[in-house]
């Protein structure tokens, strides 16, 4: 399978993934749907086994160092989606990074993640691990990541730093500094 189709695939499969209540509830239920975007938040998961997407637009500088060699610096643009799962404070994530200076693909990232402070705060702070692409020529390599971030009440705009590895034989670390905005969320269930 191409780098391409398996992209494409995973993303079909985040996309039209069921989202499925753990259990058949009332309306009354429907008063703890997601309200207007909130930064890297996917939810509080009650009542859920896989939660309702939400998405993130995110802007910001890219920066790789390496041992002995001069930090690499770009834009970068990424759309940052993430969904709660039925178990506390762990949810998962999928990321697509471009870098417009260097290349018209994006490398594409799939995490589980444990977030250890409540939702609800205005900070943000998830450590996960997962699998991103374009770190080991075609194939996927492992990834670990660390994002902070604060969630201002200035248009709901979120600046945050991510700092990631991927666990190949390269030794570099890369950063993310930007600023992240949510997209209206969605929320998908069988009825």
């Amino acid at each position: 399978m191409t780098l391409a189709r398996a992209v494409a695939l995973a993303c079909a499969v985040l996309i039209a993934l069921p989202l499925t209540r753990v259990q058949a509830q009332s309306d009354s239920m429907d008063a703890q749907e997601p309200v207007h975007g909130k930064a890297f938040f996917p939810g509080n998961g009650a009542g859920w086994t896989v939660g309702y997407p939400s998405v993130d637009v995110d802007v910001g500088r890219y920066t790789a160092v390496h041992d002995f060699f001069t930090p690499l610096n770009y834009l970068f643009l990424r759309v940052h989606t993430s969904m709660n799962t039925g178990i506390p404070h762990f949810a998962l994530s999928a990321d697509m990074n471009w870098l417009p200076s260097v290349s018209a693909n994006p490398s594409v990232s799939f995490l589980g993640q444990i977030d250890p402070l409540s939702r609800e705060s205005n900070f943000y702070l998830s450590g996960g691990a997962g699998l991103i692409t374009a770190h080991n020529g075609n194939a996927f390599a492992g990834w670990v990541q660390v994002v902070v971030a604060y969630r201002t009440r200035i248009h709901e705009l979120a600046p945050f730093v991510q700092v990631g590895h991927a666990l190949t034989t390269s030794q570099r670390v890369e950063f993310l500094v930007g600023v992240a905005h949510p997209l209206a969320p969605y929320l998908f269930h069988v009825p």
